[in-house]
């Protein structure tokens, strides 16, 4: 059985702390929660026409939070383990990758129903040491879609299947979906309209990192992120392929866990966030490894990017129940706690936007879930909605008829 550390590093033991990391230096006194009560500036109205899906790693299902209300608009179950949310160029369909099934979930936006899933590897006919696994054959398996009918809560031993699909990246278009793998050392294309795996693509270890575990654009490259199975202090590596044939191009050093990429296109640049150094680190778009990247130190654990807008980006830094608001001009970076009355909002992984641009949507993955609501021109928690913990990934797409 997988631990979910081997997902996102230590997410396990980080989940339960509820202390700030001690000695973090602050720029501010911290976010304050309105929680029923009205902060100090009066928080943006939220878009009245989003809604918000979150990817609950630990009851296999996506949540739909209705943006305006605050209530559950629906609870949509997926297969294990749902990590990372792409949307669609038309923002009608959520991709989710189901790390322990092996297999992508495609939800209908507008329906708020679970539309096909696709699985990212072919289901195996032998284990590892060669022998066959009879019980594929007995039940079909390769025709299956995912690894979920079978493996799951009270199934099939093991409960966590397959090659733990992870990164996702949309083509421009959006017929084409890539995916990461973090077992297999693989990069795998699918083919939307047709429903199938198009091509696969192993990439060569950067010596002892063989995870793939984040994917970006940038022009006619694609950047993939590895690092080495956690916990690890060896070194990892940014990779550059070229989109149309996924042939490397250059190889660039990187900290032991990079957990995020984030294209900035206009400017020509990658941001890179590094879990165990503290850093998010701003490469050049044709980047060989032998320059000296701009560094910007963040508070603990950096895991999700988010672009705020053309100058700034808010990192979310795991370990130590904060945030930091990267200045991209001046290449420095303020860091607030997430905190309500001297009590933190455990392990921040990954933010989305409103549609009006006004306010963030975080995930806090504590033991306790929260989706926290942060305005951002006063920098304050406008609300708090609970949520199931060991919560990961956020998308906030506006409304749409069926």
């Amino acid at each position: 059985m997988i631990r979910l550390n081997r997902l996102f590093p230590n997410v396990a033991l980080a989940a339960k702390r509820t202390k700030r990391v001690a000695g973090l230096a602050l720029a501010c006194a911290g976010l304050a929660s309105c929680t029923g009560k009205a902060p100090s500036a009066e928080p943006p109205p939220a878009a009245s026409g989003d809604r918000v899906f979150i990817s609950q790693a630990g009851s296999s299902t996506l949540l739909a939070v209705d943006a305006a209300s605050g209530r559950t608009a629906a609870r949509i179950e997926v297969g294990m383990l749902p990590h990372n949310l792409v949307v669609s160029p038309d923002q009608r369909t959520l991709y989710a990758a189901l790390v322990g099934s092996q297999a992508i979930a495609e939800i209908d936006v507008a329906t708020l129903s679970l539309r096909r899933t696709l699985l990212t590897a072919p289901v195996p006919d032998r284990r590892a040491d060669g022998s066959l696994i009879q019980p594929h054959f007995e039940q079909d398996a390769f025709t299956a879609s995912t690894c979920f009918g079978c493996h799951h809560v009270g199934g099939a031993e093991p409960k966590y299947a397959g090659d733990r699909p992870f990164g996702l990246l949309l083509s421009p278009d959006g017929g084409r979906l890539y995916v990461t793998h973090l077992r297999a050392s693989r990069l795998t294309v699918l083919d939307l309209d047709a429903g199938e795996i198009e091509s696969t693509r192993s990439l060569a270890p950067a010596g002892a990192a063989t995870e793939v575990v984040a994917i970006d654009r940038l022009g006619d490259e694609l950047w993939v992120a590895l690092r080495a199975p956690q916990p690890s202090t060896q070194p990892g590596a940014l990779r550059r392929l070229r989109a149309d044939t996924l042939e490397a191009i250059a190889e660039l050093p990187a900290g032991p866990d990079s957990g995020a990429l984030l294209a900035l296109p206009e400017r020509g640049r990658v941001l890179v966030s590094d879990f165990a150094s503290n850093t998010v680190t701003m490469h050049e778009a044709d980047d060989d490894g032998g320059g000296s990247p701009l560094q910007f130190e963040a508070a603990p654990g950096p895991l999700g990017l988010l672009r705020l807008d053309e100058n700034s980006v808010l990192s979310l830094d795991y370990y130590s129940n904060a945030v930091s608001f990267l200045d991209l001009e001046s290449g420095s970076a303020q860091t607030l706690p997430l905190e309500h009355a001297g009590l933190p909002y455990a392990n921040p992984t990954n933010a989305s936007l409103a549609s009006n641009r006004r306010s963030a949507w975080i995930v806090s993955s504590g033991t306790d879930g929260h989706l926290l609501e942060l305005d951002l021109s006063s920098r304050t928690i406008a609300r708090d909605i609970s949520i199931d913990g060991l919560s990961f990934g956020v998308a906030v797409i506006p409304v749409i008829s069926p």
